[in-house]
């Protein structure tokens, strides 16, 4: 069973040693690269690009427009007075118009677009963000599961020790096999632990490359965020300035209130200017072509629409209100959140203390009990227990420092301030 175990464990060590470099060593490296070659945040980009032509779109209605037209045909005739002649003829044309009037239409239709490339932007800023901030997540999930093998490979050879010196005693006569029995217990599951935690290394390796697009190579211990709040309000008050999620909230509702005064316009009346050229004629007879101009000015009024128009000027009022009751929601949920983040990173930084503190007690103890085992007042038990204390500590300063690096991150994220 431990040749099975310690097999495994090379295995699986040499896989993760053999892992390509990656190009990011720094957590801002990382966030750059992810930014640069991740295809969700490059297909929401694309699709970006796509929304803010709606408003050259739009713009479109307000322009003059002019087509060409041509066209040649060819026919038999027949009847009582007819010969059964062959006519060939063909006529061109060219129009064109200039909207002058719409009751409003191609300004609201604007208006729609502006708030529909608004909420694209911010929505594209949230996917932006919550990228940097699961690169973030994935940078110190990864600096911590190799925080946890080391422990673990440490206890190992901790145990490893341990168990020589229970068995040397053992053979002295000094210990009994009980106390051989629970180190060579300690040791065998050590050791499946450190395999566990060589397989979570591996995941987290995988979740990482999926999010920046190369493996992880030598990761430096992240800096301390740069331009957090100084208070909870200051969080709060930024939040309603940039958090993306609360702006494209707020631009659906003016893009919903855009969309009521497209309603009402369909209710005017619409004015234009058009003119108009043709020319045409028999192909095989020059002297049959004939030639037309004309210029005017149409006038459109909607006086009857099987209440269509109505209906749509209901609908589209009600989807404003809701649009507005979700601005309310969004509000509430902002607040949530930033209070939630800011909370969350108060509390990482007193667990990362707590921990360092932890970490060197347990460190100071082990070595004590060591030296009292040697000299007969701690029994086997005593150290091993200790040395379970130690590795309890070293995985959660592990865990605290990988929370407060996330953390930071989170608020950032929350008032819509995380970069690279």
């Amino acid at each position: 069973m431990r040749s099975s175990l310690a097999a495994a464990v090379s295995a699986l060590a040499l896989a993760l040693t053999m892992t390509a470099p990656a190009h990011a060593e720094t957590l801002a490296e990382a966030m750059g690269q992810a930014a640069e070659t991740n295809p969700t945040l490059a297909a929401r980009r694309e699709r970006l690009r796509a929304t803010r032509e709606a408003l050259p779109q739009a713009w479109a209605a307000a322009l003059p427009s002019a087509s060409l037209s041509a066209s040649a045909s060819t026919g038999d005739s027949y009847g009582p007075a007819s010969t059964g002649d062959r006519r060939e003829t063909w006529s061109g044309g060219v129009s064109a118009s200039q909207l002058l009037f719409a009751s409003g239409a191609v300004l609201a239709s604007t208006r729609q677009a502006r708030a529909q490339i608004a909420g694209a932007m911010a929505n594209y800023d949230g996917a932006r963000q919550q990228l940097f901030l699961d690169v973030a997540s994935a940078y110190a999930g990864v600096r911590q599961a190799q925080a946890t093998v080391s422990a673990r490979e440490t206890t190992v050879a901790n145990l490893t020790e341990q168990q020589r010196f229970v068995n040397a005693q053992f053979e002295a006569g000094v210990v009994t096999r009980t106390d051989l029995a629970q180190a060579d217990a300690r040791l065998a599951q050590a050791r499946t632990q450190l395999v566990q935690a060589q397989a979570q290394l591996a995941a987290a390796i995988e979740a990482y490359t999926r999010l920046v697009g190369s493996p992880p190579s030598d990761l430096s211990a992240p800096p301390a965020a740069q331009g957090l709040p100084a208070s909870l309000e200051v969080a709060l008050d930024t939040a309603v300035q940039n958090n993306p999620s609360l702006l494209a909230t707020i631009a659906a509702a003016r893009q919903a209130d855009a969309t009521v005064a497209a309603s009402n316009a369909a209710f005017g009346p619409r004015l234009s200017l058009e003119a108009g050229s043709s020319l045409g004629g028999q192909i095989d007879l020059p002297a049959t072509e004939s030639s037309s101009d004309s210029v005017g000015v149409r006038f459109s009024m909607p006086l009857f629409t099987g209440g269509a128009n109505l209906s749509r000027a209901r609908q589209t009022r009600a989807l404003r209100s809701a649009a507005n009751l979700d601005v309310a929601a969004a509000q509430r949920s902002t607040r949530e959140l930033v209070t939630n983040a800011w909370t969350g990173l108060t509390s990482a930084r007193s667990a990362v203390t707590s921990a360092q503190e932890q970490v060197r007690a347990a460190e100071l103890a082990y070595q004590g009990i060591r030296l009292e085992q040697e000299t007969g007042l701690r029994t086997t038990i005593d150290v091993l227990n200790q040395e379970q204390d130690l590795l309890t500590a070293r995985l959660a300063l592990a865990q605290a420092e990988r929370d407060l690096v996330v953390a930071e991150r989170q608020l950032l994220a929350a008032v819509g301030a995380l970069e690279p």
